[in-house]
């Protein structure tokens, strides 16, 4: 099992466009299921572990896992990527810094016909409450300012081939 020190490790350098699936996904997807199955006590150590670094890892993780929910047309990856992004939230040097990855994951949300509410609120009980309710208050954005030009994001391809990056988009 991955500890949150194993994300500080220099292979993340670039970690958002390494291809996917990446065997650092698994790396991140470890520390995400390690807290996910600890207890409350242990999982507040897991958040008090988390440095800027590690928070970065596990936003880029969100992202990454909002591209393969589209592409697996699952919400299984978004439930893993709000989690991680969950457990950054507090150590963000910026958290508007996660904005653009909420955007990505609302998108992917939207895609599968569902919403950030809807997801945060299934995993509540494993979010941070502050993270949990920063999550519900970027839904209730209005589209426009939720939405992937918002934030300078866009949707390219499909199926396997499909990826959120940076530029405009039609999507």
């Amino acid at each position: 099992m991955a500890t949150v020190g194993h994300l500080l490790d220099r292979r993340f350098n670039g970690y958002t466009g390494n291809r996917l699936p990446h065997e650092l996904d698994d790396v991140v997807e470890s520390v995400v299921a390690g807290y996910l199955d600890s207890t409350p006590a242990a999982r507040q150590e897991v958040l008090d572990a988390i440095r800027p670094r590690a928070a970065g890892v596990l936003c880029v993780f969100g992202q990454r896992m909002a591209t393969m929910a589209v592409r697996t047309d699952s919400t299984a990856p978004l439930y893993r990527g709000i989690v991680g992004m969950g457990m950054a939230e507090r150590t963000l040097g910026d958290p508007r810094n996660s904005l653009f990855v909420l955007a990505t994951v609302n998108h992917a949300a939207t895609t599968l016909g569902t919403s950030i509410t809807r997801l945060a609120t299934d995993l509540r009980r494993h979010l941070p409450e502050p993270a949990y309710e920063k999550f519900l208050a970027f839904d209730r954005r209005d589209e426009r300012d939720k939405s992937l030009p918002a934030f300078a994001m866009a949707a390219y391809g499909s199926g396997p081939e499909f990826r959120y990056g940076h530029g405009s988009t039609l999507a």
